[in-house]
């Protein structure tokens, strides 16, 4: 498409969305160039993003932590909510995966010694890593008698975060089982686990994000976060999912896709097509704005798929573990060419998942395409050389129907004294002991 016919499609004052289209032909033409290239396949990087809580339930700001570990080798970085912290790893071969879950211990270890360092003046603080943020204060008002006006509270004083919160004080509010929430509220109190798989080339990663869109529903059920949100435990078997879909009145979820891609240039022209929501001043600032389950990025020299819709775990063997069970699944779903299912099966199943978890009623029995899709994965590291180290956690919380979000519910209700606050101390305390000495819950 040339540059006068992009404009032919556009208001002359929206510059911006110009700019947008004519890099997504620029991004469209490299996809083809690179269609015959080959690069190593599935390596992997993983993002986890935290929060910070005081032995009261208060949130703690971050940023002394974030500054603590700054050119370090475990280094943060700032998220949206003043309390959140994010960790990213480098690019890691498909056959070290226990030199990752070695990093994820030495990470765990390095931020707990940080924590004590920087917050020594307080009582108690605690990492939070289960998704949602237990704290009853994550979601209150903070009223500026000055201006007379409700704030932006505990969202990060960084111009985009501030850019996305102006963008959702015009959402209605979210409501869940009868409770109501800002929706600029929702993303400083809810925290993901980013998986990012690398392509071989564009047609590669392409046929990743296809399959990956076929265990996006066993992913939520077998790796639910907290269901302790807010200080009230939800019945919603993955609050979370819910929250962040209303919030962005339904501009995030599972990709709006008519079909299933055939290339990369497929997913740049899905992108570019959703304009009602966009306040990104570039295609790489788009790709970021999308929350999808599933998004390609872009936005390096390599062709990557990152899901979205895997949880934040409270111990490195259990990231480890669904690391496994996606890149299994891959290889093997890839060089078989196996089936894909409707999308609109997927996207009715998912939904369900969100709100029922094992418990799901769908045309097909979701505790049957969990155990097939985990035999499935084993067979794809067979095929790699790879040994299954930590996949077994997945088949006991298929069996047992157990998974952090159940377990935090169930300690919750037994430790539940009538104090929100000294059992929200006593839960995330627990939590984090198994995250330190990395015992996984199944």
């Amino acid at each position: 498409m040339n540059q006068r016919r992009l404009r032919q499609r556009l208001p002359s004052s929206d510059t911006s969305y110009y700019f947008i289209l004519k890099q997504a032909e620029e991004l469209k033409n490299r996809a083809h160039r690179d269609s015959i290239r080959y690069d190593e396949t599935f390596r992997v990087g993983v993002e986890i993003e935290g929060c910070l809580l005081d032995n009261k339930g208060v949130p703690v700001n971050a940023a002394p932590l974030i500054e603590e570990l700054k050119g370090t080798t475990h280094e943060l970085d700032f998220e949206y909510g003043m309390c959140q912290f994010e960790y990213k790893t480098q690019p890691t071969p498909m056959y070290s995966l226990l030199d990752l879950n070695n990093l994820f211990e030495e990470f765990i270890e390095h931020l707990d010694r940080a924590v004590q360092k920087v917050y020594k003046h307080k009582e108690m603080v605690f990492p939070v890593l289960l998704g949602g943020n237990p704290s009853p204060e994550i979601l209150k008002d903070h009223y500026d008698n000055n201006r007379n006006n409700t704030t932006y509270g505990l969202i990060t004083d960084k111009p985009r975060y501030k850019k996305l919160a102006r963008w959702q004080t015009k959402i209605p509010d979210v409501e869940i089982e009868g409770l109501k929430f800002k929706a600029l509220q929702i993303p400083s109190a809810i925290q993901g686990f980013h998986l990012n798989l690398q392509g071989q080339n564009p047609i590669h990663t392409a046929q990743m994000f296809n399959h990956i869109l076929n265990l996006i529903p066993s992913a939520i059920v077998l790796g639910a976060n907290s269901r302790l949100f807010a200080g009230k435990i939800f019945s919603m078997h993955e609050p979370r999912i819910y929250l962040y879909d209303q919030s962005e009145q339904q501009n995030s979820g599972f990709p709006a896709i008519t079909k299933y891609l055939d290339g990369v240039e497929d997913y740049i022209a899905y992108l570019t097509s959703r304009r009602d929501k966009v306040i990104a001043k570039d295609y790489f600032e788009l790709e970021k704005e999308r929350h999808d389950d599933l998004r390609i990025r872009l936005n390096s020299d390599f062709y990557r798929v990152e899901t979205r819709i895997m949880s934040v775990q409270p111990t490195p063997k259990a990231l480890i573990a669904l690391v496994e069970f996606f890149i299994g699944y891959l290889y093997r779903a890839i060089h078989e060419e196996r089936q894909l299912r409707p999308l609109s099966s997927l996207r009715e199943e998912r939904l369900s998942v969100v709100r029922s978890g094992f418990d799901t009623k769908t045309h097909f029995n979701i505790i049957d395409t969990i155990r097939n899709q985990l035999d499935f994965a084993r067979k794809g590291l067979s095929d790699l050389s790879i040994k299954p180290e930590f996949l077994g956690i997945l088949d006991k919380r298929l069996e047992s129907k157990n998974t952090p979000g159940e377990y935090v519910a169930k300690l919750w209700q037994k430790k539940f004294n009538g104090s929100t606050e000294q059992t929200l101390f006593e839960v995330i305390s627990d939590i984090w002991e198994k995250t330190k000495n990395n015992q996984p819950i199944t």
